[in-house]
């Protein structure tokens, strides 16, 4: 059996051999007929929603000989699902649904199917990144169940409720009580299915947020496509430090100021919650924090804009119109213990309510871990974590990476680390602080210039760090290689090397490289280097002359000296084989001894186009050959 299937795929004589070659040679001959809702599909239509469901699957982990478990009613599903499982290389494991209890149980731990999504963060990073290509590639429904983690399966179905209105989220639970109902529902989910499950009851749900989502669908989409955007939804960069006194606040206010001088709506929020400086860095003095959004659950703009101080900036040269000319602060509250205070839930109902009204928010994120910037570190595009070129400073970072790990909050390589206070002198460079640690090092570091800073620093007023400032300079180029001071239609984000790079850009959707970009400088450069560029290749080709020469005249040396044997002339045997330009100057001479002819030739160099000038000095070629006398 085993011989006989290696021919059967070594001659293509399997299943999908066969329906690849059908949608090739007759794309819209009928495949498949579904009866019951008389639905036809062509070789080339149900190829492709096969070769669609397998991409998915690839992409959500399942590899070759990986068993799927797939329960349905519907006949066409269960043929398009078993194609899918296949082209990705699974195992397609239908699961009976008239088993209850027990032999359901049995079944499912027999086939062992793995987890498609994991974790909360797997599932929102995925519809990220399917949300990025188009609304089309969205699931309609998302079954969430209740021991989902490291978030709540609450939060995480009012976060998905919130960031993608068009997917509809069912709830799965042990419990059937009205509290939780309620708060499901508050949350935003379409429907609680119970444990264990029943076929009848998840059937009836599904297709209950199916037709939800897709009414919403075509209600934010009306001519299809991709989402439109209600608001910038914006790009989410934290700044955590390794230890106390990196430089924490202060490439997290440059980072800010940065992304608001490129003419991008920004805000800045200081999450150091206990020992937050941010107002102090930047003289604000300001009533209100973060704190007083903890009692409100709903965070709309108007509370947001609110809470937060408007830092008087002048406006940006270009870009959009912002809606204010200035950068927006949301400050840590003035009483440490009021920081209890802040749940998971009011930090992403913050975060939540920022991304709906900025296109950059920058959040101070301190060296302390807690439950609030926890929750920033794992929503945030790019976690930047701070660390100084010393040993403390780098067995700290790797200390916070193992409890971001620990707690399901980050993954090493999704972090990037930025070297402050860089000197060419210390041991410790970014490549090796990236090797040790297994992140992605910045390419920026930023220097050590405490003169630059310590004036600035003393005043309250990082703003005013002068546009010559290498200091400011460098945290400028590491806010523009994270992705903060792009215009909103250009790509944002870390390089492709950063998260596998996906090239996703503000909350996971690809945007257009601006037109024009940097065309101009690479022009006014490359007319400076023009003349440069023109004089070495003007002294390559006359090397080449010059090497063309002497082999011409060692040739030409060697033909006049076999003609001088036989007592033939010299100066035309020397001219037979050159070039017309090489041939008008030919000096020829001979010398004999001991039964020996040597033949001399000289030549002249031309001056890059022979036939023209020639250079006044000669090359020489030289040749002997034996003399020879008629019999």
């Amino acid at each position: 059996p085993e011989q006989t299937f290696a021919t059967m795929v070594a001659e293509g004589d399997i299943v999908l051999d066969k329906l690849d070659e059908c949608a090739r040679t007759t794309p819209d001959k009928v495949f498949i007929h579904y009866g019951e809702d008389d639905i036809k599909l062509t070789f080339a239509e149900f190829k492709a929603r096969t070769d669609r469901i397998a991409a998915g699957l690839v992409a959500l982990g399942v590899t070759e000989g990986a068993p799927v478990s797939v329960l349905t009613r519907n006949s066409l599903l269960s043929a398009i699902a078993m194609f899918a499982v296949w082209s990705a290389g699974g195992i397609f494991a239908p699961v009976n649904f008239n088993f209850r209890g027990v032999l359901l149980s049995y079944q499912l731990k027999d086939t062992d199917p793995g987890t498609a999504v994991p974790t909360s963060t797997a599932l929102v990073d995925r519809l990220d990144a399917l949300a990025g290509e188009s609304t089309a590639e969205l699931p309609e429904v998302v079954l969430v169940h209740e021991l989902i983690g490291p978030m709540p399966a609450l939060d995480l179905v009012r976060q998905v409720a919130l960031r993608f209105p068009e997917v509809g989220v069912i709830l799965l639970t042990q419990s059937a009580s009205a509290e939780l109902y309620s708060a499901a529902m508050d949350s935003g989910a379409r429907g609680l299915v119970h444990l264990p499950l029943s076929y009848e009851e998840l059937a009836a749900r599904v297709h209950a947020a199916a037709t939800w989502a897709v009414g919403m669908r075509r209600h934010l989409t009306p001519g299809g496509g991709s989402r439109q955007p209600s608001g910038p939804e914006g790009r989410l960069i934290t700044v955590s430090g390794a230890k106390g006194g990196v430089g924490t606040t202060v490439i997290a206010a440059q980072l800010a100021l940065a992304a608001r001088a490129a003419g991008r709506t920004t805000a800045l929020v200081d999450l150091d919650l206990q020992a937050g400086d941010v107002a102090s860095y930047l003289d604000v003095r300001f009533r209100r924090s973060i704190a007083d959004l903890v009692e409100i659950s709903d965070i709309n703009p108007q509370v947001l804009r609110e809470a937060m101080f408007t830092l008087p900036l002048a406006p940006a040269s270009d870009g959009p119109a912002a809606p204010a000319a200035g950068l927006s602060v949301l400050l840590a509250p003035a009483d440490g213990e009021r920081a209890e205070d802040l749940t998971d839930q009011t930090i992403r109902g913050v975060i939540s309510a920022l991304r709906a009204r900025f296109e950059v928010i920058v959040m101070d994120c301190g060296t302390q871990m807690n439950s609030a910037n926890a929750v920033a570190v794992e929503s945030a595009e790019t976690a930047v974590l701070v660390l100084t070129p010393d040993v403390i400073a780098l067995r700290g970072a790797k200390r916070m990476l193992r409890m971001w790990e620990r707690l399901q909050i980050r993954k090493a390589e999704e972090t990037v680390t930025v070297v402050n206070r860089h000197t060419r002198a210390a041991e410790i460079q970014p490549a090796l602080v990236g090797r040790i640690t297994a992140t992605r090092a910045a390419r920026t570091a930023v220097p050590a210039a405490v003169k630059e800073l310590q004036p600035v620093v003393d005043s309250g007023r990082l703003q005013d760090l002068g546009s010559r400032s290498t200091l400011r300079q460098a945290m400028w180029m590491l806010a523009a290689e994270l992705g903060a001071v792009q215009s909103p239609g250009s790509p944002a984000g870390p390089p492709a090397e950063a998260k596998g790079n996906t090239g996703k850009t503000n909350g996971g959707r690809r945007a257009r490289r601006p037109r024009g970009g940097d065309a101009g400088q690479v022009s006014i450069e490359f007319l400076g280097l023009a003349p440069t560029i023109l004089v070495v290749l003007a002294l390559i080709w006359q090397f080449v002359l010059v090497g063309y020469t002497f082999m011409l005249a060692g040739n030409a040396a060697d033909n006049a000296a076999r003609a001088a044997a036989i007592g033939q002339d010299v100066t035309a045997a020397a001219k037979d084989d050159l070039p017309a330009a090489w041939a008008q100057n030919v000096e020829a001479s001979t010398a004999s001894q001991d039964g020996m002819v040597k033949a001399t030739v000289r030549l002249k160099v031309p001056v890059l186009f022979p036939g023209g000038v020639d250079f006044p000095y000669h090359v020489t070629g030289e040749a002997g050959a034996a003399r020879e006398v008629a019999p």
